[in-house]
């Protein structure tokens, strides 16, 4: 983890619970080398500055948490004025349960603890005019404390709006969170296409492999099905050859899967004479 060294003391801010400065959370959580990621007030256009009360700190406060959750757009007014502090780190429930020791050496499942920001948290759920607002106050763009960006967030959630605001406000479209996916990677449903055209529009790289798996864009489009997007990656100059980690390339990663499709109107590689496989994606086998 990256020592944050900051010149300053910690914000002032103007909420009415525990609001802790931002060291007790560095060493404690392992994407604490993305804490210092971004940390500068994006504006449209990508440019920016750094101020004191841009240095992230942990809200615990309740009433700031509900109304970001619940996109009270008036309270997230009320919450950060312009001399508030905006960039705060949140520790929220996850989805993934893990098992944890408790007194008495009993260990029980517990869903793990996530960091995430304000503008993760407005991205993530559509809450687009809440989200504009803590731009406008400053917010850092990329900051990741909890290893993805709001942009990561919003194109997971199929959010088009926000991810073009997000873009807007200088977003990097290439960033890569600590899984190893860039946003692009994480366009798997039908309704994120646009969220993948806005992103291949500023500068993402069609081609860029994920980390640990090696799939380019193309390689999970296919695997998921998602025609539209096997059409926009390939008309992008997607390469059909590239191999993941564990050598498929697209069309084999489109061909592994079970989707439930007519075989009599789509064709595909066969494994082997006796395993046939009926590949989802027609419009991939073409391009060949």
């Amino acid at each position: 983890p990256i020592e944050m060294g900051w010149p300053l003391p910690a914000p002032r801010c103007p909420f009415t619970s525990a609001l802790q400065p931002d060291e007790a959370l560095l060493g404690r959580r392992p994407h604490a080398r993305h804490m210092d990621q971004g940390l500068t007030a994006a504006t449209p256009g990508g440019r920016g500055f750094r101020s004191r009360r841009m240095e992230p700190i942990e809200c615990r406060d309740v009433l700031v948490q509900n109304a970001l959750f619940t996109g009270d757009l008036e309270a997230v007014q009320k919450h950060f004025t312009e001399s508030a502090a905006v960039n705060l780190i949140i520790e929220s429930k996850g989805d993934e349960l893990r098992w944890t020791s408790q007194k008495f050496g009993l260990w029980s499942l517990t869903y793990e603890q996530e960091l995430t920001t304000p503008l993760h948290i407005t991205a993530g759920r559509g809450y687009l005019d809440c989200l504009q607002h803590l731009l406008l106050r400053g917010a850092a763009v990329d900051l990741a404390p909890g290893g993805t960006t709001a942009l990561h967030e919003a194109c997971a959630a199929a959010r088009t709006d926000c991810a073009r605001l997000l873009l807007s406000f200088g977003a990097d479209p290439t960033s890569v969170s600590e899984a190893g996916h860039q946003p692009l990677h994480l366009c798997k449903s039908p309704a994120s296409i646009q969220c993948a055209k806005l992103l291949l529009q500023y500068g993402a790289s069609v081609n860029s492999p994920t980390e640990e798996e090696e799939d380019t864009a193309l390689h999970v489009a296919a695997r998921h099905g998602l025609e539209e997007h096997v059409q926009l990656f390939l008309s992008h100059g997607a390469g059909l050859e590239a191999k993941n980690e564990e050598g498929q390339t697209p069309l084999n990663a489109a061909c592994a899967q079970a989707h439930p499709v007519d075989a009599e109107r789509v064709g595909c590689l066969a494994s082997s004479p006796e395993q046939p496989m009926t590949c989802p994606l027609p419009c991939l086998a073409a391009w060949l």
